[in-house]
């Protein structure tokens, strides 16, 4: 979505809400600056990331009256032509650890592929996935098999054919992983079925597999570089050219995209930079430095609104949620009283106020509720006599309650950090922060090495998504090592079948579970925070993208990840 003076560019995502789910990381952390808390994730499989999305209600609604050109003149930029050409700066908030397809992927490197790969599948301006590089998808009568057939002629970066082998391959090196492969936990075998299908057979009814396939399962590389770090042979509109660590990367234009005929990518190249503070990227933007950039943060938003040469885009698909995780298998967090009067202790409202000029939501639980699949979760309201009475019942059985909060000391994030921890402090609850290094909550997380941690998180098409943070059988990526049967018996309805009225009604029982136990801290839904700025000449990035065969992909889903094949630069 565009924001810019109060007036919004009239187009078909305005109204659209995809559904949340999925990643997160410390590295989020490292984003919060940009939005005093926004990050960038994106789904399943991707078990180390964070990120942010949703919009506030005037900021959702056009102004029919108005449309908006890229020079703010008023005349409307879907009347113009893409043109192909040209390179863009760009600037990257984080940079992320490489490009192994097969480990946890941090945030900068999911933003650096969204440029060099295309997923198995997309998803659409309803919400539902759609074969991309994929022809087809199809199941057999019980989601306990799929067959995944590749449109013919397509090659990797490297002239490699993307044929039903190269699927198995990639697919079995992610399955075998262990870092990712409880996202593939349900599958029982991976085989090739002829030169361009593979077949998986699955040990249960999964029914929204293929939404995992627009996610990290469904980013194929070139079989010869599965498990590469350093480079990444893809699928996608751009080809990686250089990558300097923690400094830039650029990308070119692929002469063999499997849409050249179209005359994607419209680009030459791009040309990255990652600056981890967001004044520094403003400084880079407004410099001229950079043509645009991800999360210009809650007060540059605020302020690009009343600026006719810039236009900020934001993310319609999904939102990341603001939170601390709980490990709920060590005291004071093993006892359900301490959870529950923590939740009633912070004053959300406060928060959103405060730490993002009003633009977010208050969240009580992981689905957002603008998204179809919401429900109340019960979550307890903000109720700080609530919240001493537990604290009294709990220390006069117990004792004082103390805890530390793992947190990558990034001043935004622990700005907000403080002042919840005051308000614990104002019921009883006695808190204190503990560092960890830029990149260390994944690991701190999966070894269970925290008694809370700040955090962000969940972006991702379709519930399903949430399964493996937090069905029991999750392991490591059960963050908060809660087990309770409710929890899991909603996600198993969830998964299993493809009617959406029984797949509601397992969610909404999965939401009233996990908003009684209070594994999590909610926070608020980042929506409305997790943007990109842009010069008006750059055009693409937030209208929907072509399929292939007919229809349109949502732009800038699991937060910011963008289109970045249909992209164009105004000469």
């Amino acid at each position: 979505m565009l924001r810019r003076r109060h007036r919004v560019l009239p187009a078909l995502v305005l109204s659209l809400a995809l559904l949340a789910a999925a990643c997160g990381d410390s590295d989020a952390d490292a984003d919060a600056d940009d939005a005093s808390a926004s990050a960038e994730s994106d789904s399943t499989a991707d078990a180390g990331r964070g990120d942010a999305a949703t919009d506030d209600t005037e900021a959702s609604t056009p102004d029919d009256d108005e449309q908006l050109s890229s020079d703010g003149e008023g005349s409307d930029p879907a009347t113009l032509e893409p043109v192909a050409g040209g390179e863009i700066d760009w600037a990257f908030s984080d940079d992320g650890t490489g490009f192994d397809t097969t480990g946890s992927i941090a945030p900068g490197s999911i933003r650096l592929l969204s440029t060099l790969n295309d997923p198995l599948v997309v998803i659409d301006t309803n919400s539902d996935w759609q074969p991309n590089l994929a022809e087809s998808v199809v199941p057999n009568d019980d989601f306990t098999s799929w067959t995944i057939t590749m449109r013919p002629g397509l090659t990797f970066h490297d002239g490699e054919p993307i044929d039903g082998e190269a699927v198995r391959a990639n697919l079995q090196a992610i399955k075998d992983s262990p870092a990712v492969g409880f996202a593939l936990a349900p599958v029982e075998s991976i085989s090739v079925v002829d030169e361009l299908s593979a077949r998986v057979d699955l040990f249960v009814p999964w029914a929204a597999f293929p939404h995992i396939l627009a996610n990290q399962p469904g980013w194929l590389v070139s079989p010869s570089t599965i498990g590469t770090n350093e480079t990444f042979v893809g699928t996608g509109p751009f080809m990686l050219e250089s990558w300097i660590p923690n400094d830039s990367a650029r990308v070119v234009r692929n002469p063999n995209y499997w849409r050249a005929d179209e005359g994607l990518p419209y680009l030459d190249a791009i040309n990255i930079k990652f600056l981890s503070e967001a004044t520094v990227r403003r400084q880079a933007f407004e410099a001229g430095d950079v043509r645009g950039y991800h999360f210009p943060g809650d007060e540059g938003i605020v302020e690009y609104l009343e600026d006719d040469d810039v236009d900020v885009w934001i993310s319609t698909g999904g939102a990341n949620e603001y939170m601390w995780v709980l490990n709920t298998a060590v005291p004071p967090f093993d006892d359900v009283r301490v959870r529950r009067a923590m939740a009633h202790a912070i004053d959300q409202q406060f928060l959103v106020d405060t730490f993002r000029s009003g633009l977010t939501v208050p969240a009580d639980g992981p689905i957002s509720p603008s998204e179809k699949w919401y429900s109340p979760s019960g979550y307890p309201e903000f109720d700080p006599d609530a919240a001493r009475a537990l604290v009294d019942e709990y220390e006069a059985e117990v004792g004082p309650i103390e805890f530390e909060l793992s947190i990558s000391l990034n001043p935004a994030v622990v700005e907000v950090a403080e002042v919840m921890l005051s308000f614990l402090s104002d019921v009883g609850i006695d808190g204190s922060l503990r560092e960890i290094g830029p990149g260390q909550a994944i690991v701190t997380l999966i070894s269970d090495d925290f008694q809370a941690a700040s955090w962000f998180q969940f972006a991702a098409p379709d519930p399903d998504d949430l399964y493996i943070f937090f069905h029991s059988s999750a392991g490591a990526l059960n963050w908060s090592n809660l087990v309770d049967e409710d929890i899991d018996a909603g996600l198993d309805v969830g998964r299993a079948s493809d009617d959406e009225a029984t797949r509601g009604e397992g969610y909404r029982q999965f939401l009233e579970a996990l908003g009684s136990a209070v594994p999590i801290i909610w926070v608020d839904h980042l929506g409305g925070v997790e943007a990109v700025a842009v010069i008006p000449e750059i055009h693409g990035i937030g209208v929907p993208g072509t399929l292939r065969d007919g229809g349109e992909i949502m732009p800038m889903t699991h937060g910011t990840r963008m289109l970045w094949n249909e992209i164009w630069l105004e000469q």
